[in-house]
């Protein structure tokens, strides 16, 4: 009985233990009217007890958005793609300059610092999560 017990707490749980993503300072970097691309910065938290992975981003603000990363190849920095982005239980995942980002290329439009740009960050267990992100001179 004592084992059947035990694998129900376990089995229990594996159906209470869930990721819960807190999106924190999400902002957009401003460019010049005639730039192309810009980037998306903020903290990705995850209070929950179970680890999720960031596996894209959409916006109708441009042509193409991906996950990056700005590595040290030899001695010269590359922004380099990232498919799926860990975000472990209980942590924290910065995104800012010089590191994690994401990639917001081909704009369809000029963005300006004040304006607010609208994101949807897709998680592997999370599911969609839609921000708002203010254009910022940062």
């Amino acid at each position: 009985m004592g084992k059947i017990f035990a694998a129900l707490l376990v089995i229990v749980g594996f159906v209470y233990a869930k990721p819960e993503i807190i999106i924190e300072d999400p902002w957009v970097r401003a460019v010049p009217p005639t730039a192309k691309n810009t980037a998306l910065f903020m903290v990705i938290k995850n209070v929950g007890d179970e680890a999720d992975i960031l596996i894209g981003v959409k916006t109708d603000i441009s042509k193409m958005v991906s996950i990056h990363k700005t590595v040290n190849q030899n001695g010269v920095m590359k922004m380099v793609h990232v498919d799926r982005l860990p975000v472990p239980a209980g942590k924290s995942v910065v995104l800012k300059p010089g590191g994690y980002h994401i990639m917001v290329m081909g704009l369809k439009k000029d963005i300006k610092a004040g304006d607010n740009v609208k994101f949807t960050l897709i998680f592997e267990k999370s599911g969609e999560i839609t921000i708002k992100a203010p254009v910022k001179m940062k």
